[in-house]
């Protein structure tokens, strides 16, 4: 993901009030689950609490990037680590664009989305939003590859942050 300077500036914006170390956290362009089992004796679980197919309108509204009217398939995990509080993080892809590798969206069970799907190679993430809701965070993103659209948002805890992370490792992809 290129870092465009003030688009990325004004979504950051919306996250005021948090210490350096959790923004740069909850901003880090790198994979989440990478960063999450990066470190030895990480305990690195995902915990499937559903995984369902439904309507758009069904799900919460601050779930999804954009208004987006389409049947498909929602899951909602916990990533959990003995080294970092728990992530819960909520996926929907319509279901006209789960074919492919993406098909396997609905058998992944305990594995990360992360891992199987969302690499580097196929999906890109286009647009990332923050957003403060409680006493945590969401950072909606919109990944794309060709016509196919996976939709992500990450529910952080105001009090998220990972060990050892700079600027520049936050914003580049290494």
């Amino acid at each position: 993901m290129k870092y465009k300077y003030l688009s990325n500036w004004k979504n950051e914006s919306k996250i005021k009030g948090l210490d350096l170390k959790t923004k740069l956290s909850i901003i880090d362009c790198n994979s989440l689950t990478n960063k999450l089992t990066s470190l030895p004796n990480h305990n690195f679980k995902v915990k499937v609490i559903s995984q369902t197919s439904l309507l758009s309108s069904r799900t919460s509204a601050y779930h999804l990037f954009d208004k987006v009217k389409a049947f498909g398939v929602f899951r909602k995990v916990i990533l959990s680590t003995s080294l970092y509080p728990s992530i819960e993080a909520h996926t929907f892809m319509p279901q006209k664009h789960v074919s492919g590798r993406e098909r396997f969206l609905k058998i992944l069970g305990t594995k990360s989305l992360g891992t199987y799907i969302l690499n580097s190679k196929r999906f890109r993430r286009i647009k990332t939003n923050y957003r403060m809701i409680n006493d945590s965070i969401h950072r909606i993103s919109l990944y794309k590859f060709s016509k196919k659209v996976i939709y992500v948002d990450e529910v952080f805890p105001s009090s998220f942050e990972f060990s050892r992370l700079s600027f520049l490792k936050a914003r580049g992809k290494f």
